[in-house]
């Protein structure tokens, strides 16, 4: 078998990883939940450690740890569902567009 003198461009190129369309969609896709994931846990734990040191400041134990857990729950739903609500309504403009250009 003969081998390419060292330094020659003669060698194949190799072959790139073919990606398709639909595993470039799935990696965003859990990318944008991820994020809402972790807004709800910071939104959940910023509160309940708010809680906590209300707690210990005005001697009212498990109180104010509850209600900022509830509170940041809450809060992270509404997050998410006003980005999933923009999410959807971001599509639905997308396809409204070409029923529009349709009927004309």
């Amino acid at each position: 078998m003969h081998q390419p003198p060292p330094g020659s461009t003669n060698r194949p190129k190799p072959e790139k990883p073919r990606e398709n369309i639909g595993s470039r969609y799935a990696k965003a896709a859990g990318s944008e939940f991820a994020s809402l994931g972790i807004a709800m846990g910071l939104a959940i734990s910023l509160l309940a450690v708010g809680g906590n040191w209300l707690d210990n400041r005005l001697g009212t134990e498990p109180l104010f740890v509850l209600l900022g857990v509830f509170a940041g729950f809450a809060g992270g739903c509404y997050s998410m569902f006003g980005r999933l609500a923009a999410q959807r309504k971001g599509s639905r403009t997308d396809g409204a567009d070409g029923e529009a250009d349709r009927r004309k």
